[in-house]
Order: structure tokens, then C-alpha cells, then sequence
């Protein structure tokens, strides 16, 4: 059975809430009044009570919306309280075409298309983004100069200390009867879909293989039972036509390989339907000659079938991989093959540890690597002990409390969030022994102990890892456990940096670009020089620092043109050298004599380029090249 909960701001909506609710006989279990602080805490609280939609309204609505799964249906104020409010506020301002100031969370209002010619009113609205936005709306809505102004209680307070009129819009019976009898009907929807979606997994998990045939063109010769009933079509209406058209999820690459001749047989997770499959592709040879290709698609057994319940616990709190392989692009041919094999790892089971430096997108493919396992429907948990304290290692990942032994009152550590899913921990490198051999413990033999004695829970968790360090190299110096070095070398992958790929590195800075200078409406252009010097530059950060810079180069840019000059300043600010120079660390910025020559007979001709081509005895596009060379501005000009 779907429940319903309803969670709002003021305890008069829940006194008539509990009216509506007696009086119509509707099923909602969960209501309660709550503080916009707590909103995300509190909508936890309730799906963990068994909640699956929750009624709520405004800034509260959004906050849970944003930082949960779970489906919310919003209360928005009715079209006759509106209208209750534009009558009250020509009272109050005695104008018979007051200017009505509104101010409001977008998702709180309805349409008012007409309220104007109804009421003979000029209705002025701004729109809240979030609470804090209260002063900017009040701003703006005072450049409009409105008789009176209708808001919420922050709102009407701030009104008021500035000299205007004001209403407090409160939520009446009609509009929270109408979010009730929405989530009603949300929630007989839900139960239905369950219902079908029971039925149609009963059909597939009783098919056999999906068998499909290609000729050496990859057009569909014949396809089976199971294929038909997997994408919705009658072989007759697929016959003929593209594999890649009627499964854009295959990596044609691999498939035009085996065609030809350049592999053998190919063997991948992919996702179809939601649903995750092994494909294996093997050439058809008839006198040595490759006639076509036979696609065999295998479904993948779901871990956690038997745990569903929990399964939905886990989703509705947000554990849960978003990202797919879709999500990785590249040109680099090293990354490519790190991603098929990233591919070929969600096949097993066994533990992964990546390689990466920092803001790569070592998260993205672990987030991948989950939704094309059999474990995609499980919980996805990631942790980054990079930030942890080591005496808070073993509680964050196993669980606190060791002293209790009710279960139920224990902290559950990210293994236990983790079970019939995926732990991935960033910076295994930093964990201390104890917590290394906890871990070889647990992936033995899968059990979470309180003592040598007495077991507390058994877990079936994926482990993935990131490093920054060569793990081996720690055990050499005896500062990572070997046995763990040898649990989790087998699945390695190693995720080159963004230097090292100048074709991602050239598509990501555009495409940073292009989104910061729509995002700050400004029309930049980077000039030949500026496309060289970013490919030139060093970055450490990778993505995270590429997308970081691109903002501050674009926000503040004072010229339409961004050159090579522009970017090498910039980057020198942001990421100085630091060196220690008599035990202390100082920033060095680094100028050859060239430079600093150019930059002192710049300041003594006062920028004049002429006067210091002249005693350089170089032409002045020669200098202008040197000063581009080495990023050097004049003061004056």
C-alpha cells in the first residue's frame, strides 16, 4: 500500500489538514509540523516510517524535492484564496486600481491569468528562489512601487519596516484539500504501476536468451522471441532495419570490430529497458570468411529482488548512482580503453580500485560501473576518508556504538547502508592499518563483528576504491596492508589525467566556457593564442579546477577577447608556486630575464612600445610577440 505524509510549516494547515482528513476519510498515516531547516532531515524521517509521497508546500517542497527521490506533491494557493486576497488588499488600499505587489515561492502559486481583468487590479509578482532571496524580491518589488504588498511572514515583516501595507497569504481548505486528493490520486497511480510492473517481470525472468542475427551491413537477419518481447516490436517490423536503430545502447565500435575481422568475440555489461544484460557478439564464419554476427543478450539476475522494500528505502534516501557510461565522453584513445574495461569490470563482482587524480571522473565511472552491474537496483554508497579523522575511520565505514548490542542502535556504518550494493571509498590510501585489516576481515568473510566472538551482520556489498597513491609503493614502506593490496589489485583501472588528454581537455574547456558565458550573458571570444596556452598549462585539478577557472576567467572579463596573456595571468594568480624558502612556504612567481627586462623598460617609457622597441633594437611586432610570449602587460596606455 502507498502511504501519504504531509509535512508543513504552520500548525494551523496541519489543524486543518486533520479536519480534511477525518472528514473525507483519506488515508494519510504521517503529518507534521516542521522547521524549513529540518525539512530534508524530516522527509528522511518519514520514508524511513514507510512514507512514499509526501504533500508539502513552498521553499520546504523544493528543499525535499531537490535533496530526495521521493515523489512530493506541492500545495499551491488556490485560485479563490488568491482571489480572497486581491479583494481584502483593495479594501485595505481604497484605490479602485490598487497595484498589488506579490511575492512568493514559484511553486506555490497558480495561474492568475485573468485575476487582473476580474478584479481590476494591476498584480506585480516576484518570484523567491530560496529564503534568503526575501531582501532582493523586497527590492526589486519596491522598484515597481506597489499600493500593498502579499507574502509570507518574513515577507510581510520586511514590508512592513519599509512603510508598505501588507497580506500574509495562508494556505486555506481548498488548496490543501486539492494536494491531498492529488497525492491520492498520485498514490492509486503508483499502486498500479507496481502492480503491472510485478507482471512484466514475471513475463521476462521467464524467457530464455534474446537471440539476434546480423549480416556484415549490422542489419537485423532474425531476432527471437525474447528480443521481440524486450523491445516492444514484431520481428517482421524490425527485419532489415539497423542494429544501432533499434539498440542505441550497443557500442557500434566493438560491433563493426568483430564484422571485420579485428576481434573475436566481445563480452560487455549494457543497460536496455532499466534493465541490465551481458551482451556477447561472436563473427559468423563460413570458408573463412566473416558473414555476419550473432548478438546473444543475457539478463542479469537482480541481487536484490529479495530485499526490494529495502532496496526503496535506500533509493528515497538518495543513495543511488545517477551517472551512466553515456555520462563519460572522450576522444582520447587511452581513456577509451579504460572505459571499455571499466565496462568488462561491471561483469564481476570482485573489488575495483581505480587510479585517479583529483577531479577526474574516477566517480562518474564508479557510478557507471554500479548501473551496468547486477547491482543497479541496490543502494550506491560513497565515502571520502580523505576527510575523516582516523579514530572516526572504523565508526564511518562500519558502525558506531561497539559498546551497545541492540542493533538497532547502532550507527550503521557505510557497509551496512552498502548491503546488496555498492561501498565505493575515495582515498583508500588514507585509512590507518586498523581500519585496512577491519576491511580484509569483512571482505573475507562478509560479516561486521563487534568482537572475535559475536557477529553482528552479515553484508553483500560491491567494494570499489580510489587512490591517489601506488598503493604497492605503501606496502613496500609498510603503510597499506598487503593483504588488502592483494584483495583489491585484481580489477585495476588507471584513469589518465586531463594534460594527458589534450582532445578532452580542449572539449571540456569549451564546453565550461560556452555554459559560464550564457550563464553570465557575456559574448567572450578566445582568441588562437588563449586555445594554445590552456592545452600548455598544468592541470592538477583536472576537471574540477578546468571548471573553476573557466568561471573566473569568464566573470570577469572586461574585454571581448580573451588571449593567451589574459589566461597565463590568471592561472599565475589562482595556482602560484609555492617553495619553501628558510623553513617558511612563500609563493615564487617565476619571471625569466627576458620578461623582467621587458617589464622594467615598459615601466620606464611608461608603456611607450616604440621607445622600447627602439633601445631593444627590435621591431614593435616583435616585442608585441615577446610580450605575448611571456605574458607581459603594460601599465599605460
Amino acid at each position: 500500500m502507498v502511504k501519504i505524509g504531509l509535512l508543513v510549516p504552520y500548525e494551523e494547515m496541519l489543524v486543518i489538514a486533520k479536519k480534511i482528513v477525518k472528514e473525507q476519510e483519506l488515508e494519510v498515516e504521517y503529518m507534521r509540523v516542521i522547521q524549513t531547516v529540518d525539512a530534508v532531515n524530516e522527509a528522511r524521517m518519514a520514508i524511513d516510517a514507510g512514507v512514499h509521497i509526501i504533500v508539502a508546500r513552498g521553499y520546504q517542497a523544493k528543499l525535499i524535492k531537490q535533496y530526495t527521490n521521493i515523489p512530493i506533491v506541492e500545495i499551491r494557493l488556490h485560485a479563490q484564496e488568491i482571489g480572497l486576497l486581491i479583494k481584502k488588499a483593495k479594501e485595505i488600499t481604497k484605490k479602485e486600481h490598487p497595484r498589488i505587489g506579490i511575492i512568493a515561492f514559484e511553486n506555490m502559486l497558480c495561474d492568475m491569468s485573468y485575476m487582473e481583468d476580474l478584479f481590476d487590479v494591476k498584480l506585480l509578482t516576484e518570484s523567491l528562489g530560496r529564503t534568503e532571496d526575501n531582501a532582493k524580491a523586497l527590492y526589486a518589488m519596491s522598484e515597481k512601487k506597489p499600493d500593498i504588498i502579499i507574502g509570507g511572514r518574513i515577507t510581510c515583516e520586511e514590508a512592513e519596516k519599509m512603510g508598505y501595507p501588507t497580506l500574509f497569504y495562508r494556505s486555506t481548505e481548498e488548496s490543501i484539500s486539492e494536494a491531498l486528493h492529488s497525492a491520492k490520486k498520485m498514490a492509486y497511480a503508483a499502486e498500479s504501476e507496481k502492480q503491472n510492473t510485478a507482471q512484466i517481470e514475471t513475463i521476462l525472468d521467464a524467457s530464455f536468451n534474446g537471440i539476434i542475427k546480423i549480416n556484415t551491413d549490422g542489419k537485423l537477419i532474425v531476432v527471437n522471441k525474447p528480443i521481440e518481447n524486450l523491445i516492444g516490436k514484431t520481428a517482421e517490423q524490425v527485419i532489415g532495419t539497423s542494429i544501432s536503430e533499434i539498440f542505441p545502447e550497443f557500442d557500434m565500435g566493438a560491433i563493426w570490430d568483430i564484422l571485420h575481422g579485428k576481434r573475436e568475440n566481445y563480452t560487455i555489461s549494457v543497460d536496455i529497458r532499466s534493465q541490465s544484460w551481458i551482451l556477447l557478439v561472436a563473427p559468423i564464419q563460413y570458408d573463412d570468411k566473416i558473414t555476419g554476427a550473432i548478438i546473444s543478450l543475457h539478463k542479469v539476475n537482480d541481487l536484490v529482488q529479495k530485499k526490494k522494500h529495502a532496496q526503496d528505502e535506500m533509493i528515497l534516501r538518495g543513495f543511488t548512482a545517477q551517472a551512466t557510461f553515456h555520462n563519460v565522453y572522450t576522444e582520447n584513445e587511452q581513456m577509451e580503453k579504460v572505459l571499455e574495461q571499466a565496462k568488462e569490470y561491471a561483469l564481476s563482482d570482485s573489488p575495483i580500485l581505480i587510479y585517479s587524480e583529483t577531479g577526474t571522473e574516477s566517480h562518474v565511472i564508479a557510478e557507471a560501473i554500479h548501473n551496468s552491474s547486477e547491482r543497479k537496483s541496490g543502494p550506491f554508497v560513497s565515502i571520502n576518508m580523505s576527510g575523516v579523522d582516523k579514530d572516526k575511520q572504523l565508526e564511518v565505514l562500519f558502525g558506531g556504538e561497539y559498546g551497545l548490542t541492540d542493533v538497532q542502535t547502532r550507527m550503521k556504518g557505510a557497509f551496512i547502508k552498502a548491503n546488496h550494493g555498492t561501498v565505493f571509498i575515495k582515498g583508500i590510501e588514507d585509512l590507518t592499518l586498523r581500519v585496512q585489516q577491519q576491511m580484509v576481515r569483512v571482505m573475507s568473510s562478509w560479516q561486521i563483528t563487534k568482537t572475535d566472538m559475536q557477529s553482528i551482520d552479515n553484508v553483500n556489498v560491491r567494494v570499489m576504491v580510489s587512490s591517489k597513491t601506488n598503493l604497492y609503493c605503501l606496502v613496500k614502506e609498510g603503510k597499506f596492508s598487503e593483504e588488502l593490496f592483494y584483495l583489491i589489485q585484481g580489477l585495476t583501472l588507471e584513469i589518465p589525467s586531463l594534460s594527458q588528454r589534450k582532445e578532452d581537455l580542449r572539449y571540456y574547456f569549451k564546453k565550461f566556457f560556452k555554459e559560464y558565458c550564457q550563464k553570465y550573458n557575456k559574448y567572450l571570444v578566445l582568441t588562437h593564442g588563449g586555445k594554445d596556452k590552456i592545452n600548455q598549462l598544468l592541470w592538477q585539478g583536472n576537471l574540477i579546477q578546468l571548471k573553476t577557472f573557466c568561471e573566473r576567467l569568464v566573470i570577469t572579463a572586461d574585454k571581448r577577447s580573451i588571449d593567451e596573456v589574459r589566461i597565463q595571468n590568471l592561472y599565475s594568480e589562482l595556482y602560484p608556486y609555492i617553495s619553501e624558502i628558510g623553513g617558511e612556504e612563500k609563493v615564487v612567481i617565476y619571471k625569466s630575464p627576458e620578461a623582467v627586462k621587458l617589464s622594467e623598460l615598459l615601466e620606464k617609457y611608461r608603456g611607450n612600445r616604440n621607445l622600447v622597441a627602439e633601445e631593444l633594437g627590435i621591431s614593435t611586432t616583435t616585442l608585441w610577440r615577446k610580450m605575448k610570449k611571456y605574458g607581459v602587460e603594460a601599465k599605460y596606455k
